[in-house]
């Protein structure tokens, strides 16, 4: 099987599901990925899909109708999975940052039963000799990522841990010597830093003061996020 007579059975699949044919869609789907299984050669497979990755992912060739990416359904991520687990062992790029980009955080592409125990593919992409920008800036927007989530409770408490926080910051300063960043992820991430050096600061001096006002007076702008709490 070419590329062509591929993407030509996907491009069905996504017709069939904008005419509301869920269910016709899904068993075309079923069928065509069966036959790719058995009847593709891993090195047809691995063309393929590398090609596909490629324009999906750097090219954004497949736009949504809400997203900016068309949705993969499982068939499809099934195939990459395979896909992802021999070209990573070879420590492929950019297979890994694929991987990284397709699965998530804490995708494991050596072990899909260990799906949710964190394998640090983005660092491995991050650490290839032919690490590219995009893999930079997602390795750096991880970091971001983190800090984003650890403040979600400011100032009633934080989500991580100190630690938590001070390896983020290290490996994000460490990135930051190393490469260029997206600007705006930069801007960002100098804006948690500030933030969490100012909720620390509070908490070490037992939470006397006002951490708006404190945040006010350095100039960070800050708002709580409401919380939602239930009795039992």
């Amino acid at each position: 099987m070419d590329y062509e007579q591929f993407i030509t059975e996907i491009q069905e699949y996504w017709d069939l599901r904008k005419k509301g044919l869920k269910k016709q869609a899904n068993r075309f789907l079923f069928t065509f990925t069966e036959s790719f299984k058995k009847n593709v050669t891993d090195a047809d497979a691995d063309a393929v899909l590398f090609q596909f990755c490629r324009e999906y992912l750097d090219e954004m060739k497949f736009p949504g109708d809400n997203l900016p990416r068309r949705h993969l359904p499982f068939q499809i991520t099934e195939l990459l999975d395979s896909y992802f687990v021999r070209e990573c062992e070879k420590n492929k790029m950019p297979q890994m940052r694929w991987a990284y980009q397709i699965f998530g955080n804490y995708y494991n592409p050596h072990d899909p039963e260990r799906e949710h125990d964190v394998y640090h593919i983005l660092e491995r992409a991050y650490m290839h000799e032919q690490c590219d920008q995009q893999t930079v800036d997602l390795y750096f927007g991880q970091q971001v990522e983190l800090l984003w989530w650890g403040q979600h409770h400011f100032p009633e408490g934080c989500i991580i841990t100190r630690e938590a926080f001070e390896d983020a910051v290290r490996r994000a300063d460490r990135i930051l010597k190393e490469k260029q960043v997206d600007p705006q992820l930069v801007e960002e991430y100098e804006y948690y830093v500030k933030l969490y050096h100012i909720y620390f600061k509070w908490q070490d001096n037992g939470r006397n003061d006002d951490f708006y006002e404190l945040c006010k007076k350095e100039g960070i702008g800050f708002e709580a996020i409401p919380a939602i709490y239930y009795k039992k």
